[in-house]
């Protein structure tokens, strides 16, 4: 279905959610451009930067499959709402903390908020689509998220240049464009407010536990893959603010123009995503556009120009990023209902030890080879290579599966 068709027909409770997401995006957006940033220029090592950077993701490890549990009985209203208010308000107080172990707690419950946000977002929206505007909702919630962080990161990047000045320092003003962050995801908490979603996707009487029993070859099936993507990408891309900062002397209002540059092509990338589903099926684009990024990673790991980097850095976040709403779709669509939060779950809880281990193990790296971002790139390009062979092998049966029972029922 056209995107512009889906938007005209979109049910009520999926166009809340996109704005709201939209607003969440624009919170994403700012703290994950600067706060790696920020803590460099306040002196803090590449390991604590590293360690500040994986307790987001203890938080996904710790709540991701609780959260899965109580939302496969629970409406998506008020879990949206929370966890947009206890985001926006750990984000806004975060600079202000007396030190780095408070703001590790502040960052832990952060990512606490946002994963609980997470989990609920796809079988949310499955049960708010029909089959044939699936895939271009999917495609939209994600395209609403990064469009809005073009205006988020680009608006950050000048008001942190802007306030340099007037307030002291580039940390000064780094620490006012985080705080102001927050308050986008109290806005997307009003946003949320009007969800209506009543019914929960499973009855109170009904038992998780057997259910997921008897699907757990299918739940691995979705999470190894991930789990090796979200490891690869936990090794290097909390590093690319300070790879910027330190190999080319990027300023802080070019850093948040290059990220939102880099939004918009990833909007493009997931607006794209329906098309190339229809031409290639799903395991074939996520294997294609997974090893299409990989050339971008080694140009970023050996070059000394600043424009080829920058290149290198829009193409890889546009390619690496489109799979999202494909493996999305194609996991709620094989998973039975009653199963789709927890898979969600288990592919958030793998996610996020991936991101735990990645950021926490790259940082002691560049700290031992003295800042050298190539090992980082091509420690990336390794695991991107396993991630999507391991992608081919567990999920084209899947794919096979649901297309032979797509068939059966037509016949």
């Amino acid at each position: 279905m056209p995107l512009t068709s889906t938007l005209r027909t979109m049910r009520p409770a999926a166009r809340a959610y996109l704005l709201g997401s939209a607003f969440m995006g624009g919170t994403q957006a700012v703290t994950w451009t600067f706060l790696a940033r920020w803590l460099n220029g306040l002196g803090h090592t590449k390991t604590e930067i590293g360690t500040f950077q994986s307790l987001d993701s203890w938080g996904k490890v710790a709540v991701a499959l609780p959260a899965a549990f109580v939302l496969a009985r629970r409406p998506a209203r008020g879990v949206f709402v929370g966890s947009a208010l206890i985001a926006g308000l750990c984000y806004a107080v975060l600079p202000i903390l007396p030190g780095l172990r408070w703001m590790y707690a502040a960052n832990f419950v952060a990512g606490l908020a946002m994963t609980v946000h997470y989990v609920a977002i796809a079988p949310f929206l499955f049960r708010h689509t029909g089959s044939e505007e699936r895939a271009a909702v999917f495609s939209l919630a994600e395209a609403a998220r990064t469009g809005a962080a073009v205006v988020g990161s680009a608006a950050a990047g000048f008001a942190a240049a802007a306030l340099t000045g007037p307030l002291g320092g580039e940390s000064e003003a780094t620490s006012a464009v985080i705080s102001s962050a927050g308050v986008f995801a109290l806005i997307a908490a009003l946003c949320y407010a009007r969800i209506h979603d009543p019914s929960p996707s499973m009855p109170e009487a009904a038992r998780i536990l057997p259910v997921v029993r008897a699907h757990r070859g299918l739940l691995g099936r979705f999470a190894a893959p991930q789990f090796l993507v979200a490891l690869g990408a936990g090794f290097c891309i909390p590093f690319l603010p300070t790879y910027f900062q330190e190999r080319f002397a990027v300023t802080p209002d070019q850093w948040g123009y290059l990220f939102a540059a880099g939004q918009v092509l990833m909007t493009v990338g997931f607006l794209a995503t329906p098309w190339v589903l229809a031409r290639l099926g799903f395991v074939r684009s996520m294997v294609a556009i997974e090893l299409s990024s990989l050339p971008f990673f080694l140009t970023l790991a050996f070059t000394g120009s600043l424009w080829i980097a920058m290149l290198a850095f829009l193409m890889r976040g546009a390619l690496m990023n489109a799979t999202h709403p494909i493996h999305k779709n194609l996991m709620m669509r094989a998973t039975p209902a009653g199963v789709r939060e927890v898979q969600t779950g288990v592919n958030a809880t793998l996610w996020g030890v991936g991101w735990v281990v990645g950021p926490l193990a790259a940082g002691r790296v560049l700290d031992a080879t003295g800042d050298d971002y190539a090992v980082l790139m091509c420690t990336t390009v390794c695991i991107y290579l396993m991630a999507a062979a391991l992608t081919w092998l567990l999920l084209r049966p899947v794919e096979r599966r649901g297309e032979a029972r797509t068939e059966t029922a037509g016949a």
